[in-house]
């Protein structure tokens, strides 16, 4: 999560919450785990956020900003090519993993655990594979790719199961794998 100058309290919840449920997962991690050791009261917590489903959507928040951030950014960065951003962006979650390998998509992980039973958390959980795919869309249109929308939904389904696999496998080295298939798309 990204460092403020002099964070809020609100902040210093979302930051508290955003590691205890990436870390633990939503379902099984309470509030009183999430706010052990931080030295804020439940009641500052509800003055906040009314409920556990109202902090799990501001983490989310969070975690979309995040990926902009942490993710598309430094991705887009290595190269000026969307062919080689695309697949900068595989190397760079494959760098993320190798740093935090417990840790997958935690919108993957919101979707998976909320679907049917919380829509607004289900939303950000699909709302963020979406966003993901549009981007893969986007850069195959400004690589010219003849068919920009299937191509990049191609290539959003290889990086999504590489995140899962990874995850599952405990082994980011996938993404080389899925990064030589998006190759082979891209140049088809």
């Amino acid at each position: 999560m990204a460092d403020t100058a002099t964070p809020t309290k609100k902040q210093e919840i979302i930051a508290q919450a955003y590691n205890a449920f990436y870390d633990g997962g939503f379902h099984a991690t309470g509030i009183d785990t999430v706010m052990a050791d931080s030295g804020i009261s439940k009641r500052t917590l509800y003055k906040y956020f009314p409920s556990k489903e109202d902090l799990i959507e501001a983490v989310l928040e969070q975690y979309g900003e995040d990926t902009d951030t942490f993710f598309f950014k430094p991705a887009l960065a290595r190269s000026d090519d969307p062919r080689e951003q695309i697949a900068a962006l595989f190397d760079v979650r494959r760098e993320m993993m190798e740093q935090a390998p417990c840790r997958g998509c935690l919108a993957m992980k919101a979707g998976q655990e909320y679907i049917g039973k919380h829509e607004g958390i289900a939303a950000h959980g699909k709302a963020a594979s979406v966003y993901i795919e549009s981007r893969f869309i986007a850069l195959c249109e400004q690589a010219g790719m003849a068919n920009p929308r299937e191509t990049g939904r191609q290539i959003n389904l290889l990086f999504q199961g590489a995140a899962l696999t990874a995850q599952m496998q405990q082994d980011p080295s996938v993404f080389n794998v899925a990064k030589k298939a998006a190759y082979i798309l891209l140049a088809a």
